[in-house]
């Protein structure tokens, strides 16, 4: 028993000698919550206009309020179990638990809007990513938050820009309307050089790639769906349009989705395959683009790929008549989609257990989440 009390002694030290190890070069956020402190590492080289706004508001270099950096008096005021934990706005901080806050309000806590910066590679891929909450496209701010799990559907919609690197476990135990504060801690010269003052972030905000996607789902946007087929509380249509839109902003990858309630061709006779490739004529992205629909009178999706692109989806470099040879294009095409919709389940299955109600549409939109995120990380960049 002695020798078990020594050894879990020892490695308790052993623990505690890792967390306070010194941290390698590069700049960091230090939340302190009444749980204990957890460091997040900032993306600066591959978000460096998001890390600006945020550093700026944690040091006191922009937007400061009342003499005190902007996030002084931070409070978790959006606590979501199993998905993401939320602040950055002291206005609403300071206001009681639920208070309805006024044009004005709203306007203070969101000083110095900047576009979106979305870097290939950067996604809500795990618990302790901290990204940016928004209203839509070039709509950021001061408001951030944490995600708990891994988020997929979020990518290319909130800008990544750091992730915890210690007291990851921590998170979970944030509790709504708790305080906290953020210490922003330069490790480095290339951390110490690090600007975030006024006239850097206006220079970077200047240079930013700014959305020019449509604002809305229709006939000509990167999503449609015409039938409102998707659940409209909130618009999810409009969340895919701005996604596939911010896709090809970041990236030059043009891939445009399509839910229909039923199958209508363009003439009379019209076959799907003949229909789905005039529409990708119309699109725009026949020969340099995908496209991929869901028709829910037939529960089918098809997908258009152009030729140079077919080598990203298949895995191997060819033709389309080599893909085409025993069916081999088809079959991947049925299993990219029986994967989509194997996942779709799980996450409706997931959340009927957690008591959530699952209606057809969002069933649907679950699929249309997977598919998406799928063909996203097929064509997305790579990066080193």
């Amino acid at each position: 028993m002695r020798r078990f009390l020594l050894l879990f002694a020892a490695s308790l030290v052993a623990l505690c000698h890792a967390s306070d190890s010194p941290l390698p070069d590069g700049l960091y956020a230090e939340f302190t919550t009444p749980h204990g402190a957890f460091v997040v590492e900032l993306y600066a080289d591959r978000a460096p206009m998001t890390v600006a706004s945020f550093v700026g508001r944690a040091e006191g270099t922009l937007a400061p309020r009342d003499g005190q950096p902007f996030f002084t008096g931070l409070r978790w005021y959006r606590v979501v179990p199993d998905f993401v934990i939320q602040s950055g706005d002291p206005v609403r901080s300071a206001a009681a638990p639920g208070a309805k806050l006024t044009e004005e309000d709203d306007a203070a806590g969101h000083p110095l809007s900047f576009p979106d910066e979305f870097a290939p590679g950067l996604h809500h891929a795990r618990a302790g990513i901290l990204s940016m909450a928004n209203g839509g496209p070039d709509t950021n701010s001061s408001e951030f938050f944490l995600t708990l799990r891994d988020t997929h559907r979020l990518n290319y919609m909130h800008s990544v820009f750091g992730g915890v690197v210690r007291g990851l476990d921590l998170l979970p135990l944030v509790q709504q309307d708790e305080s906290f504060s953020i210490k922003i801690l330069r490790v480095g010269a290339a951390a110490q050089a690090f600007r975030a003052d006024e006239a850097s972030f206006a220079a970077l905000v200047a240079n930013g790639k700014k959305y020019s996607g449509s604002l809305e789902p229709g006939a000509t946007a990167h999503f449609d769906d015409p039938d409102q087929v998707l659940p409209q509380d909130p618009p999810r249509a409009r969340g895919f349009n701005f996604k596939l839109a911010n896709y090809e902003r970041f990236t030059g990858r043009k891939v445009y989705a399509r839910v229909f309630k039923e199958f209508r061709s363009f003439s009379e006779g019209q076959k799907l395959g003949a229909y789905h490739r005039e529409l990708a004529e119309q699109l725009g992205v026949a020969d340099d683009g995908v496209l991929v629909s869901y028709f829910a009178d037939l529960d089918t999706w098809v997908i258009w790929i152009s030729e140079p692109l077919l080598p990203g989806f298949m895995g191997r470099a060819g033709t389309r008549e080599e893909f085409l040879d025993r069916s081999g294009l088809m079959n991947r095409k049925h299993d990219f989609v029986d994967g989509a919709k194997a996942r779709g389940a799980a996450a409706a299955a997931a959340a009927l257990a957690a008591g959530r109600a699952v209606t057809d549409g969002q069933r649907i939109k679950l699929v249309v989440d997977e598919v998406i995120d799928a063909l996203i990380l097929i064509y997305e960049p790579q990066t080193n």
